[in-house]
This record gives C-alpha cells, sequence and structure tokens, in this order.
C-alpha cells in the first residue's frame, strides 16, 4: 500500500492517503481530506453475524460472502462490532487500533465489594498538602474523563486544567470578584423588591443566602484564607458547547465520577466546586481567562490535589427512596 503524507495539504493532521477501499483518500477537486468512518476486511470476514445484531445504529448488514456496512456516515464509532468480532475484521481509521486492546477477564476486574468500598472511600476534600499534583497523574484522570460514556458517543465534553500556583490564584481571585458582583446584584435586586412591597420569595432568600456566603469569601480571601479553593494546587473545569449534544450534563455527571474516582485510586483528593462555574457563568472575563467560548456550558469543576487528611471510616447515606414497579 502507498501512503502519501498530506498533513502540509490539510489542518487535520496525522492523516494519511491509502489506495485501498475503506481507507482515508484526498479529493483533489474539494481539496478535503475524507475519512471513512469504519469498514469492514472482507478476507477476515467471516460472516459470523454477531456485529450485525449488535450495531446500535442497524448501519451493517449481510452481504454475499461477508458482513458489509451499509451507510458509514451514520456510523457512531461506539466500536462495539470490533469488540465482539473474534477476527477482528472492522476498522476504524479515525481511532487508535492501540486502544482496542483485549478486553480483561472478568476475574481480573474488581468485585462488587471492592467497587463499592471505593465508592464510600470517595469524600471532598477541603485540607490539602501543598506539594502539586504531578502531571502524568493528571493526565491519568484526564484519560478517566475521555473514555466515559457520552450520549451517542458524541464525546463533547472538553476540559481545562489549572495547575501553577499563579494560575490557580489568579482564578481564585477573578472567581471572587465575580461571585462579590454577583452578590451585589442579588442584594440590589432584594433591596428593590421590599422598596416596592413585593414579598421575597423562597428562591429569593436562596439566592441571599448565596449573596452572604460569597460575601464572606471575600473577606477570607482579603484575610489571606483561602474557604473556596482550601489552597489546593490544581484545579479541573469542564465545559460544553450545548449546541453539540443534548445529553450535556448527563455526560458531564459521567465523566465527573470517573475522574474523580480515578484521582480517588491515584490517592488524591478532589472537591467538586459549583461556585467556580457559577462564577463563570458570570464573569466574560474569567471565561477568557480560562480560553472556555463564550456560550459553552460550565457543568462542573473540582479541586485536586494530595489531601492532608485520613478519613477511618466510609460515607453513611440516607436510604435509597425506590418505587419498584
Amino acid at each position: 500500500m502507498a501512503y502519501e503524507d498530506v498533513t502540509s495539504k490539510t489542518k487535520k493532521a496525522s492523516i494519511f492517503v491509502g489506495e485501498e477501499k475503506g481507507q482515508v483518500f484526498y479529493d483533489l477537486k474539494k481539496g478535503d481530506v475524507i475519512m471513512e468512518k469504519v469498514w469492514i476486511d472482507e478476507q477476515l470476514c467471516t460472516l459470523c453475524g454477531t456485529c450485525i445484531s449488535l450495531c446500535p445504529r442497524r448501519v451493517i448488514e449481510e452481504g454475499n460472502s461477508t458482513a458489509r456496512v451499509t451507510d458509514p456516515a451514520r456510523c457512531m464509532l461506539c466500536g462495539h462490532c470490533k469488540a465482539v468480532c473474534p477476527e477482528d475484521a472492522p476498522h476504524f481509521p479515525s481511532l487508535s487500533p492501540e486502544e482496542f486492546e483485549p478486553a480483561p477477564s472478568k476475574e481480573d476486574l474488581p468485585g462488587s465489594g471492592q467497587l463499592m468500598a471505593l465508592f464510600r472511600s470517595r469524600r471532598s476534600t477541603r485540607i490539602y498538602r501543598g506539594e502539586p499534583v504531578e502531571r502524568k497523574l493528571i493526565k491519568k484522570i484526564m484519560e478517566a474523563g475521555r473514555f466515559a460514556p457520552s450520549g451517542g458517543n458524541r464525546q463533547p465534553l472538553r476540559y481545562v486544567v489549572v495547575h501553577t500556583p499563579e494560575s490557580v490564584e489568579k482564578i481564585r481571585s477573578m472567581t471572587i470578584e465575580a461571585l462579590v458582583s454577583e452578590s451585589n446584584e442579588i442584594e440590589r435586586d432584594i433591596r428593590k423588591k421590599q422598596e416596592h412591597g413585593v414579598s421575597i420569595s423562597p428562591d429569593d432568600r436562596i439566592r441571599q443566602l448565596y449573596a452572604n456566603l460569597w460575601q464572606e469569601l471575600a473577606v477570607f480571601h482579603n484575610q489571606g484564607i483561602d474557604k473556596l479553593f482550601y489552597q489546593a494546587p490544581s484545579l479541573v473545569i469542564c465545559h460544553v458547547d450545548s449546541r453539540t449534544t443534548v445529553t450535556a450534563e448527563v455526560d458531564a455527571g459521567i465523566s465527573a465520577m470517573q475522574m474523580i474516582l480515578m484521582a480517588e485510586a491515584l490517592g488524591l483528593g478532589t472537591c467538586l466546586c459549583a461556585f467556580l462555574c457559577v462564577a463563570i457563568g458570570r464573569s466574560s472575563e474569567l471565561r477568557q481567562a480560562l480560553q472556555i467560548p463564550s456560550g459553552d456550558l460550565v457543568p462542573f469543576s473540582f479541586m485536586l490535589g494530595y489531601p492532608d487528611i485520613t478519613y477511618l471510616r466510609l460515607v453513611s447515606r440516607n436510604p435509597a427512596q425506590v418505587h419498584w414497579l
């Protein structure tokens, strides 16, 4: 097979031209690199039919001698067909072949008791040691988020990692400034309602509660006490263009939990920080400093660092409220 490096002709890096069917090719008329999402190697396929029944989009059907892809454009790159194929016949040119490594046996996976212990061991950390978190560990946490499932396998989530002392301090100050500004706006709104004899709603009282908390954060900050990030050495922020998916919040929740549990497994502590998300939503300057596009949702953020405390007992929760049918 002859390959031509076309990285100089296109913005898509590491894409090559192939002469065989199903490979990447270069459209000279349009000047675009076109990549077929999935193709099946006819020399390997034994037409066992497993991929046909498994495909969520139903884009694989039985051909004369092999399975064939009827509509590659509709493939969502879930990789189910490749994962079950005993001959490894399906190919995904845009995905890394190395990541389709053999699945571990059930015996090699954590047992249910171990997994539940991990779930219940994780607690919000607000006391951190001073040392920074190594980048290689942060990368493992990002990988845990990357491999989280998402609606339609759209993988819409993007992340920002703040990991230098100067950057953390800058974001801390900008966040508190944005929260104080929002607090002042809430107080003005409630005061105006009171002046006009409008009753204060339960939602207003909740807003007022947060307004007071944000003012307190600023007082502590001016005293050199960090009640926002608790001196955590790193921050992780997730953002997503809501136009690219209808399941942004669900996708983010799954990703966040996988990342936080990976941090726990690495001996690191985390604490979700909704106040930072609120501030990003209110401050264009903070959003710009974090290089988060205007209009993107910020569904979660968390602090990250080595905990300077040891918990001796697992968490306790209220009983699950379940209605069985």
